[in-house]
């Protein structure tokens, strides 16, 4: 029996996959050609949790500079043993906006990992307030970067709603950003929240183009949730550089 005569025999009998590693698998394999492609040097890591994803693009085998970011007082204390032993990856806890500011943060089970600046649409019943610091990546680029002689950034941004507002505290210092990462809701899960269209036309504005799109989660009746998009900087995006 061929392998796709396989796939279908296990589609009709209602077979199963786990698809949530499935995806992740696939996700890293097309990240690791991404940072290999663009030569990035330098990862900031915004709404880092407690470092899983800057640990998993260490197992992929990136090996230059990351800067994570994560606001909540509990999560940074568990991310700063992720990186106490690794040179080049180090940590603030801030929260990234457009603007530098101070404001109350909604907090959930740590388990869950979603903590945002915007309130929830649908309000779990372990919700907590912490304040935290905000800061525009623009104001603090500069030692973001200091040592590296030609610095070539991937943004990933995970901030449960908060993409956006990142990613317009950084406009001053988009011409060092070869690429971004951005999780976009289909479906609103806070309010204030921008449209998943409205996000991506905000990125191509400013001269970003979509590289691949993959799922994070999905709804109760199969619908997409929430994807994550892959951007580059558009004059890379037909470069000998991205070629299969």
């Amino acid at each position: 029996m061929s392998l796709k005569a396989l796939a279908f025999a296990a589609i009709a009998a209602g077979v199963r996959p786990p698809e949530t590693p499935i995806h992740r698998y696939l996700e890293l394999l097309h990240l690791k050609r991404l940072l290999l492609r663009l030569d990035v040097n330098c990862v900031l890591d915004v709404g880092a949790n407690r470092g899983q994803f800057a640990s998993e693009i260490r197992g992929i085998g990136y090996h230059g500079r990351i800067v994570s970011f994560e606001p909540i007082r509990q999560e940074f204390l568990v991310l700063q043993k992720a990186f106490a032993g690794d040179e080049h990856w180090r940590g603030y806890q801030l929260a990234l906006g457009q603007t530098n500011a101070s404001s109350e943060m909604h907090v959930f089970d740590s388990r869950r990992g979603m903590h945002s600046l915007l309130a929830p649409v649908q309000r779990p019943p372990d919700v907590a307030m912490e304040r935290v610091e905000i800061r525009s990546l623009d104001s603090l680029f500069p030692e973001l970067i200091a040592g590296i002689p030609h610095p070539r950034v991937f943004l990933k941004m995970d901030t449960q709603g908060y993409d956006v507002e990142v990613f317009r505290g950084a406009l001053g210092s988009l011409d060092y950003v070869v690429g971004l990462q951005s999780e976009l809701s289909v479906r609103p899960l806070y309010h204030g929240m921008p449209h998943y269209l409205e996000a991506l036309s905000i990125y191509e504005a400013a001269g970003f183009a979509l590289f691949d799109l993959s799922v994070v989660t999905r709804a109760p009746g199969g619908a997409l949730q929430e994807l994550n998009c892959f951007m580059t900087r558009a004059k890379y995006v037909s470069s000998p550089r991205l070629a299969p």
